[in-house]
């Protein structure tokens, strides 16, 4: 029986016939098979994605997210755990396994050959997430679910399509190998599966509420019991790494936050010193390896060095080893007119 909580949230979420369930199902698991229609669009938003992601276009982009077919099968896993079918998880995640290696591969030699390839802004937007990409993400999923779900709002799906941006990060991954940039294909790596998990874990939720999960059968107790059994565990493998990416995430987020903070309130003393950039890292001794880019008119002393670490150590409450790189400018003002 459904607890209170749960009949209050799926009177507000309405309630579809067992008619439209089967259909959702059937729209589901054909988007979710691994097909030659599903490869073939696949490879196309690929290709128009790479081409966008190093060309720096924001249309392009745009046009690989709205061709994309990796986000059925994403929701196909969501079902399939919430229904307890093992048949759907399966086939799902298979057809999302296979698009991911084929864009890997496909991505890869696409950057190999392309003349000048480089990092661009676009890329760069997609190797370090946020906790902010995750409530993005959670919301999309839930928007995706919810979509499929009523014929009414099918037609939002385009739009979540695009908030959703699965394909563009895992193309960033395959730039990244192709480019020999480990940094760039480990921080879209993580950007992708944040996004995979979170559109999972939000899309579980809205299915639970639309009451897709299995019904109590007394005719069918042990089925019934078996795919409950079956759901709960796949609730939670889905959950754990999305509370562990969420808690990474926040916490990776503070740490920068803090660096940046005390690194800028220690230049507030030499005019026109700025930081550009810092980057930071856990050693294999327990401390925070911090690297800082630092552009000043004046030479940076040894004794403000290590006063911007200890005042480092103070903030973040843990031993640090502060390197930095100071980039030496000179102002140049021009002459007054006569």
């Amino acid at each position: 029986m459904p607890s209170e909580f749960e009949g209050t949230v799926r009177k507000y979420f309405g309630t579809i016939s067992d008619e439209e369930k089967k259909e959702v199902l059937a729209q589901i698991s054909a988007g979710s098979n691994p097909s030659i229609d599903y490869f073939v669009m696949l490879v196309i938003s690929a290709l128009i994605a790479s081409i966008g992601l190093l060309t720096n276009s924001v249309a392009a982009i745009i046009g690989a997210m709205l061709v994309s077919p990796l986000l059925l099968p994403v929701i196909g896993i969501s079902l399939g755990a919430v229904k307890g079918d093992l048949k759907l998880f399966r086939t799902a995640v298979e057809a999302e396994a296979k698009g991911i290696a084929i864009v890997l591969v496909l991505v890869t030699v696409l950057t190999l050959v392309v003349p000048n390839a480089a990092v661009t802004s676009e890329i760069l937007l997609r190797t370090h997430p946020t906790p902010l990409d995750l409530i993005i993400a959670l919301a999309s999923g839930a928007a995706a679910a919810y979509a499929l779900s009523k014929k009414s709002i099918g037609a939002a799906l385009p739009g979540v399509a695009i908030a959703v941006a699965i394909m563009p990060p895992i193309c960033v991954v395959g730039i990244g190998f192709a480019l020999r940039m480990p940094e760039v294909a480990l921080g879209s790596a993580l950007t992708f599966v944040a996004n995979i998990v979170a559109i999972n874990f939000a899309a579980s939720a809205v299915f639970w509420f639309m009451n897709f999960s299995p019904k109590w059968s007394l005719s069918a107790e042990e089925e019934v019991k078996k795919k409950l059994k079956t759901s709960s565990i796949l609730l939670l493998l889905i959950f754990l790494p999305l509370a562990w990416i969420m808690w990474d995430s926040m916490s990776t987020g503070n740490v920068r936050t803090t660096i940046g903070n005390v690194i800028s309130s220690q230049l507030d003393g030499i005019p026109q010193a700025q930081l550009v950039k810092a980057e930071f890292a856990y050693a294999k001794s327990g401390s925070i390896a911090v690297i800082a880019t630092i552009d000043s008119p004046k030479e940076i002393t040894q004794d403000k060095a290590d006063e911007m670490r200890l005042a480092l150590e103070k903030n973040l409450n843990s031993r640090v080893e502060l390197n930095l790189k100071v980039n030496q400018i000179k102002l140049v003002e021009s002459g007054q007119p006569s």
